[in-house]
């Protein structure tokens, strides 16, 4: 057995994989509503499942990392080796009553590996994005003997997500699995109050900066019943309960004044307090999803998740969450995945849909969002690796009640790489 261009990739997997550990804490989104709770929740997902509408919980498939429900590992082939990795774009417009503003960024998107241990073991490690701050918002009003009072709210950072994740099959179709996570990161918060009008008025500033981290758990189970003409019915059930995250930040108040130069000139200290430790409280989570699947043909699925958002505290203090659901619908088709005679026959097509309540309730609105979400898996020649290529438009939010709405669209470049590494070579 020869196991050298094996190790060689491995290693630079592995480099690679941890190289971009320090990647992860540089992501950036624009989004005011990442200033409440953890800020905005990433979908977790990659290209394939992102393409689908986010589905997760009902899917398996041995040539994807499906850690959206880790009993998913289970369909894993017990003699390959599976890696992915990609990278997110979004284009985004802010509307207002009062003004349009278009923002863009990328960032380093998923990390993902999955390989079996024996024949009922299978295991996956990966590092995803769990939640993204990052906000700019100015809110200018006006009073009688005072003039214009300019409100700025400003954030960046969010959590990232280092995971490892195992299914066990107990028996022919049903399989249960579980992630252990390490959830790590920091987010950083300054709100200003700026009088313009006065130059004797003394302007406020304060400056929240948090750090957390600790373990996470998530479970999964899937059961597979077959039917006829090749076509299977995947059933699974998520759950991660409540997770206690430990966390400390760091708190500055002050007064200032700004000069004609337009520098800040300090003037009194009102708080300042380092390392004050405390909890953040993630709450439950709960879901369900199904799909019906013909191997190499079409896969068409449905799932619901729901979150008890209503018991999120930060340092002991709620942020008037409410409880989110989400409806997930999507689906791939492959027109003939042995024709190779026509390339096109051979690429996987892939689009959903999702809609749901965030967490957040502002001004008496529930924020709304959906999405709607298209993509293609290209094989390249030659090769067991796909090139996937996901898209999706979504809306959140509303302008009522002088809210903001936002707008997007998001690309997601990934690529997997299905490779049988745990063949023992003969030679005659």
């Amino acid at each position: 057995m020869s196991i050298k261009p094996y190790s060689l990739r491995l290693s630079f997997i592995l480099l690679l994989f941890f190289i971009n550990l320090t990647l992860f804490s540089q992501i950036q989104i624009i989004s005011p509503y990442s200033r409440f709770g953890i800020g905005d929740l990433s979908a977790n997902n990659n290209a394939w499942n992102m393409s689908m509408g986010q589905l997760g919980i009902g899917l398996r498939s041995p040539y994807h990392v499906n850690f959206n429900n880790p009993a998913s590992y289970s369909a894993f082939d017990s003699l390959s080796f599976v890696f992915e990795g990609g990278f997110n774009g979004e284009f985004v417009t802010l509307k207002s009553d009062y003004q349009n503003v278009n923002r863009s960024y990328a960032s380093l998107g998923y990390l993902l590996f999955g390989m079996p241990v024996n024949r009922w073991w299978k295991t996956s490690i990966g590092l995803v994005p769990y939640s993204d701050v990052g906000y700019n918002v100015v809110n200018y009003e006006e009073y009688p003997n005072v003039g214009t009072v300019a409100r700025l709210y400003s954030g960046s950072g969010g959590i990232s997500r280092l995971y490892w994740g195992n299914s066990i099959q107990f028996a022919r179709n049903f399989t249960i699995g579980a992630n252990i996570s390490y959830l790590f990161g920091s987010m950083n918060h300054e709100a200003r109050v700026l009088f313009p009008d006065s130059a004797n008025a003394m302007n406020i500033k304060e400056i929240f900066y948090v750090s957390m981290n600790d373990l996470y758990f998530n479970f999964g189970a899937q059961y597979k019943i077959k039917l006829k003409n090749d076509v299977a019915l995947n059933l699974g059930v998520v759950y991660s309960p409540t997770l206690s995250m430990s966390a400390k930040t760091d708190i500055f108040a002050a007064t200032f004044l700004i000069n004609s130069a337009g520098v800040e000139a300090p003037r009194d200290t009102l708080a300042l307090a380092k390392g004050y430790k405390g909890r953040i409280v993630i709450p439950m989570m709960i879901g369900g999803g199904f799909s019906f699947a013909k191997t190499d043909k079409w896969t068409l699925g449905v799932d619901y998740k729901w979150q008890n958002w209503e018991k999120f505290t930060a340092f002991n203090i709620g942020d008037s969450l409410v409880n989110s659901w989400q409806v997930n619908i999507g689906g791939e088709i492959i027109p003939n995945t042995d024709n190779y005679g026509n390339y096109l026959a051979r690429v996987h097509y892939r689009l959903g849909f999702a809609y749901g309540k965030t967490y957040l309730h502002l001004r008496g609105q529930d924020l709304n969002e959906y999405g709607i979400s298209f993509g293609i898996g290209l094989p390249l020649r030659g090769m067991r690796t796909m090139l996937n290529l996901g898209a999706q438009y979504g809306v959140r939010g509303t302008t009522a009640e002088h809210l903001i709405q936002e707008s997007y669209f998001k690309l997601v470049v990934g690529f997997s790489i299905y490779e049988r590494w745990f063949v023992k070579r003969k030679y005659f």
